[in-house]
């Protein structure tokens, strides 16, 4: 059996392999680092098709790349060798040779534009533009998450790209993947593989360990039954994917094989984004949740709804595109404040809807969807209860009602107070006085009237006036008599 001899670019210590597993990983029995077995007899200063070979570029799922110059076009390319494994399928190199040909007609300027494909001494080749930058995959693994504006900004180029290969030649990538993104020095992104990757059988790549690494992370579930008649709606579920690899650091789902990750993929909820990375804007996660819903009928329908969403994110809104319905028909609205959540149900389809708040206390939490280990959430969300409430407009007509009549019962008390009391309630010396010789108008039937007051008075005064006389003058009389009465 032959057998190929290679470097473990970790330790720098020689890994013996058989050859017929070149493009599988292996461990590294020295460090225990995980390797690429790579092509044999590929090495640098070997010309394959007029392209030769100055530098690894790095080793993917299909084969290794490697930076070629080609003298006859005077320009450095990235010449894409494919692994052996693939080159025992005759149909599966008339699809990929044809495929390859096809992205040559492509023309935009966040594809990476495929020259030329063919195969020379049992090699086959692609060539395809070089791009001076690094790739997604890359960037995450050396420093974690990306803001999440620049995300955005990457994922609406590449949106526009994918819709540009839809709308004009019905090209579906199937292999959306921060590997296959990159960004050059002037920071404009790049897709790769477009128009190659339709062509890959993905049974294949889920049998074979180490095949494709990272394409089951990003797989639509429609894609991973198997569908033969998957659609652009496909790379919407992928490109969501890559968008929560960007902002969260982490894949959505992981475990420990391809089938267990694809497994997840079908029957699991989306771990919520803003676990992972609580920077991240309700508009945002909730777009998240629209790209990556299980049924494709619940994504965006178009790719032109798809740029719509994200400009809409990117402005602080959410996306048009209604959120998936959890189990129980209901949708789930993740927010954090009450003024999000009439944002949310201004916005909120007519049908069910349920606000859930995501920052109250754990055990009152309302539970969104998932369960697992790790840093999946466990949650399920609780079915909205419809209160009966007096519409806001009636309401504000009876309060203007019950205004209305206490300022006329006030009005009416004031004025009769003002008519039946004019000073007041207060009543001067003066008037005390006359009221004193008045007569009250309820007066008994037995009280005398003021004539006959008068002439009573009158007629009292006399008597006394006489009596009084009487008594002054009788007492002299008497004295007087009885000084006059003689003596005997």
């Amino acid at each position: 059996m032959p057998s190929i001899t290679f470097e473990c670019p970790d330790c720098k210590k020689n890994i013996i392999a058989d050859s017929s597993l070149c493009g599988n990983v292996i461990i590294c029995k020295d460090c225990g680092s995980s390797v690429i077995i790579p092509i044999p007899g590929i090495q640098r200063g070997l010309e394959v098709g007029g392209f030769l070979l100055k530098d690894k570029l790095g080793v993917g799922g299909m084969g290794e790349v490697w930076l070629a110059y080609n003298a006859t076009m005077d320009r450095h390319v990235a010449l894409k060798i494919l692994s052996p494994k693939f080159t025992s399928n005759r149909e599966f190199l008339d699809r990929f040779i044809k495929e390859a040909k096809n992205s040559g007609k492509l023309n935009h300027p966040n594809i990476v534009t495929a020259y030329h494909a063919g195969s020379e001494n049992g090699i086959y080749y692609l060539a395809i533009s070089y791009v001076d930058g690094k790739n997604l995959r890359d960037r995450i693994d050396s420093g974690g998450m990306i803001p999440e504006r620049e995300a955005l900004l990457i994922a609406k180029s590449v949106t526009g790209a994918l819709r540009y290969a839809w709308d004009e030649f019905k090209i579906v990538h199937r292999d959306i993947k921060p590997a296959n993104i990159i960004i050059d020095k002037k920071g404009v992104t790049k897709i790769l593989d477009l128009g190659i990757s339709k062509s890959l059988d993905e049974d294949n790549s889920l049998t074979v360990t180490g095949t494709f690494v990272g394409t089951p992370f990003y797989m639509s579930p429609e894609q991973a039954l198997g569908d033969k008649n998957i659609d652009f709606r496909a790379d919407i579920y992928s490109l969501g994917a890559t968008l929560y690899h960007m902002l969260t650091g982490t894949v959505p789902f992981d475990a420990s094989t391809a089938m267990a990750i694809v497994s997840r993929h079908l029957r699991d909820p989306l771990p919520p984004a803003s676990e992972r990375n609580p920077a991240l804007s309700r508009q945002c996660c909730a777009l998240l949740e629209v790209m990556m819903a299980k049924k494709r009928e619940e994504r965006q329908q178009s790719w032109l709804e798809a740029e719509n969403d994200l400009d809409l994110v990117l402005r602080g809104q959410y996306p048009k595109t209604p959120l998936p319905k959890n189990e129980e028909g209901n949708r789930v609205y993740p927010v954090s404040a009450s003024g999000e959540i009439a944002t949310m149900r201004a916005a909120a389809p007519q049908d069910k809807t349920v606000i859930a708040n995501t920052e109250d206390k754990e055990d009152s939490k309302p539970e969104s969807v998932a369960s697992g280990k790790g840093n999946e959430v466990k949650s399920k969300a609780e079915p909205h209860r419809t209160k009966n409430r007096i519409p806001f407009g009636l309401l504000l007509i009876i309060l203007l009602l019950l205004s209305f009549l206490t300022c006329a019962v006030a009005g009416t008390a004031f004025i009769l107070w003002k008519k039946y009391a004019p000073h007041g309630g207060k009543i001067s010396p003066i008037e005390q006085i006359k009221n004193l010789n008045q007569v009250p108008k309820g007066r008994g039937a037995e009280e005398p009237t003021e004539k006959e007051l008068q002439e009573f008075l009158a007629k009292e005064g006399m008597t006394k006036k006489s009596a009084t006389d009487k008594k002054e003058q009788s007492p002299p009389d008497k004295k007087e008599e009885k000084r006059e009465k003689p003596r005997w």
